[in-house]
């Protein structure tokens, strides 16, 4: 009952700072998974290891995709059943999701075992980095269950009123990993494989930690007997379908974009791609986490018909996600070098193309944040359908079509410039297509009295 009258009658500036500091803090968890991968991946396996595991990263986005798909989506239809006063479903709305994520957990873990090999090729390993690739992704589907679980998770613990919690198991789980990286390649000599060993740790980790809160006297949610009715589930899909296609567009694009680089500069070009991908990995997460910070204020409110307390938490995160763009291509512009060095000593060649593609990439950070967090606004209101279908255009319809036409303009510098051009062009023509984007953008940014 306080976390309900909080978010109806609490300071909007208050509460938007309490889901911020914890939904940015667990992305760049999410984040940290990779990114400590790849820094030691890097200095302690080469530039084939940086390529091979960027030719991996793709399925972590599915894994972490499909955990939001459940995650996002229940906890969306929860907290607009609250705001509804319609506690009733809490329990079967939780279950449902829970469901679904281990089902999709079981069905990835299958793949591993007969499909193995393939998949290495199709993600589009060569000779020289098909056993490195093959090592860290069989350990990875292996735990697809605690990495769905994990992530779903998490989101329904942040919105049932925990969000230091939710934010706390990400991180223990991702520091366990940079240090475990650490210990499995440097130490052991265990190469790939002791990376990912490390990585599904994490989770697991995670799901320890967010498991207290069900012994907790603030826990309002249980696993029960679901019910038969299938309209749950068709709204959790419907609710989560965009962040799902969100975190799945990072992968299309980090596959995409290998395969054309391949044929660009080899695995060379792969390798610069790791480290600037892996850069913008952390970007992203933040806006994902400015976008997530709104999600139970916005479907809490919305449910409770208090559109003005929207669009006033919409505003500053729209402000927020702006000024952080900013800063990323700042960063990118003044300090290309030294972000290259957390990755990789003593290869000039790496470094240059790595400095150039960060100068051209981080553009894409200026209209990034806002694209994302009005993406998370429009599909906190349960409107699926346009959320899902910005997210499609935004995460693949633009980049296919931008991938197929300025690399043989532009070369290397094609693929450096065609995410800066998705981004601006999802934001034009969302604007210019989508009412609800348009007016979401003219509501919130009118100055009304909170």
């Amino acid at each position: 009952m306080n976390e309900r009258t909080e978010l109806l009658e609490g300071n909007i500036k208050e509460i938007f700072l309490k889901y911020l500091i914890p939904s940015v803090g667990g992305m760049l968890g999410v984040s940290l998974y990779v990114l400590g991968d790849t820094m030691i991946v890097g200095r302690g396996l080469g530039s084939q290891g940086l390529a091979a595991l960027n030719i991996s990263i793709p399925l972590i986005n599915v894994l972490n995709g499909l955990g939001l798909l459940f995650g996002i989506g229940g906890a969306t239809f929860l907290s607009i059943s609250r705001g509804e006063k319609k506690d009733h479903k809490v329990n079967d709305i939780f279950t449902k999701s829970m469901i679904m994520a281990l089902i999709a957990g079981i069905i990835l873990t299958l793949l591993r075992i007969f499909y193995l090999d393939e998949l290495c090729y199709f993600l589009g390993a060569s000779q020289a980095t098909f056993q490195m690739a093959k090592d860290y992704l069989g350990v990875l589907l292996a735990f697809s269950i605690p990495f769905i679980l994990n992530s779903a998770l998490t989101v329904f613990v942040r919105n049932d009123g925990a969000p230091r919690l939710a934010m706390w198991g990400m991180l223990t789980g991702s520091i366990s990993n940079v240090i475990l990286d650490y210990i499995f390649i440097f130490k052991f000599e265990w190469g790939m494989r002791g990376g990912a060993i490390a990585t599904v740790i994490s989770p697991i980790i995670g799901l320890l930690i967010l498991s207290t809160h069900f012994i907790s006297k603030n826990n309002d949610m249980k696993l029960v007997k679901p019910s038969p009715n299938f309209d749950i589930i068709k709204r959790i899909i419907g609710n989560g379908s965009a962040s799902f296609i969100v975190e799945l567009s990072a992968g299309i694009v980090i596959f995409a974009f290998n395969k054309v680089i391949l044929d660009i500069t080899g695995d060379i070009g792969v390798s610069a791609y790791s480290i600037i991908a892996n850069l913008s990995l952390i970007c992203t997460a933040i806006f994902i986490g400015v976008g997530q910070a709104i999600q139970p204020i916005v479907s809490f409110n919305y449910g409770a018909n208090k559109m003005d307390r929207v669009y006033d938490s919409v505003r500053l995160a729209i402000y927020v996600g702006f000024g952080l763009g900013i800063i990323f291509y700042a960063i990118g512009m003044l300090f290309p070098e030294f972000l290259v060095s957390i990755f990789s000593k003593d290869n000039q060649e790496l470094m240059n193309i790595t400095v150039r593609g960060i100068r051209i990439y981080f553009m894409s950070f200026i209209v990034m944040g806002i694209n994302i967090v009005m993406t998370t606004y429009i599909q906190s209101k349960e409107h699926g359908k346009i959320s899902t279908a910005i997210s499609l255009m935004r995460g693949l319809v633009l980049i296919i079509a931008f991938l197929l036409v300025l690399p043989k303009l532009f070369g290397l510098d094609g693929v450096w410039f065609t995410l800066p051009a998705v981004e601006l062009a999802t934001a034009t023509i969302s604007f210019i297509w989508f009412k609800q984007y348009r007016s979401a953008i003219i509501n919130c940014l009118r100055r009304n009295p909170a």
